[in-house]
């Protein structure tokens, strides 16, 4: 079974086309999300990294997931987590 892809900016599986974000050719990116990244470029291009965590976390956390779902979100969604992925290294 293949691996999810993840966005590697925010985190945030993508499980769908619509989930990806899209390059400036406008094919879907192969790293990440319609929310970070749209027509090759970043939706928040001049954000920090802890305001980015913020504003990222909150966005989870309104989100229709479930209670359960926002409980592990809430223990996994670290800034140690979001350092490990491409955009923040």
């Amino acid at each position: 079974m293949a691996k999810p892809n993840m966005c590697q900016s925010c985190g945030m599986p993508m499980k769908v086309s619509s989930d990806f974000g899209t390059e400036k050719d406008g094919i879907p990116s192969e790293k990440y999300c319609h929310y970070c990244y749209e027509n090759g470029e970043w939706i928040q291009p001049d954000v920090t990294f802890d305001e980015f965590y913020a504003f990222s976390l909150k966005r989870f956390q309104e989100s229709d997931m479930n209670r359960v779902e926002k409980f592990f979100l809430n223990k996994m969604y670290t800034k140690k987590f979001l350092k490990k992925l491409e955009r923040w290294r």
